[in-house]
């Protein structure tokens, strides 16, 4: 079992549970989400207790990985995918729930586990992949100070068109600088 780790009074990051599929199963796709996922899904496809059932069974399954929960609710999840060889890890969050958009939450989160990799793992780097277009999500990384260090121009295939991703990291100095 994980360890709970408190972002503030309204937003945990814990271990899956088994009532986060019928939470999961509650909000319908949206389309934007899809959009920003980078999914060619139709936002009317209906959500399957499989891959509910799956999505909970990966969070448990991966020591770092924790669902969100808000205000009691599981919203979406967050985690690092460690490169022990080269003591860096890849970082990902997806909110689900569009309802909790726009309210810092993302940015909260981000920087709990920010600082979980960087003193908790002693990582060196912590980096990511995100969609050129997905403007919120890369403001609120800026906003946690990942830095943009390039592009895969057209590396992705989407909906019949080539989207450019956007690769930005962060170093432990550069945290440790910003938190001082």
């Amino acid at each position: 079992m994980k360890e709970i780790m408190l972002v503030n009074e309204n937003i945990k990051l814990r271990d899956a549970i088994d009532d986060d599929v019928k939470e999961y199963l509650k909000i319908p796709f949206n389309k934007e989400l899809l959009e920003m996922y980078g999914s060619n899904m139709k936002p009317n496809t209906e959500k399957s207790l499989d891959k509910a059932r799956l999505l909970v069974h990966e969070i448990k399954a991966a020591p770092y990985e924790w669902a969100i929960e808000y205000e009691g609710k599981f919203i979406g999840q967050v985690r690092l995918t460690i490169d022990n060889e080269n003591n860096k890890a890849k970082f990902a969050i997806g909110i689900f729930n569009s309802q909790n958009w726009n309210k810092g939450i993302g940015t909260k989160v981000s920087n709990a586990v920010l600082n979980f990799g960087f003193t908790e793992l002693n990582l060196h780097r912590i980096y990511l992949k995100v969609l050129a277009y997905n403007k919120r999500a890369i403001k609120s990384y800026e906003n946690v100070g990942f830095k943009i260090e390039g592009e895969e121009r057209e590396g992705t295939f989407i909906n019949g068109k080539y989207e450019t991703d956007i690769h930005m990291s962060i170093l432990k100095s550069e945290y440790e600088q910003s938190n001082e």
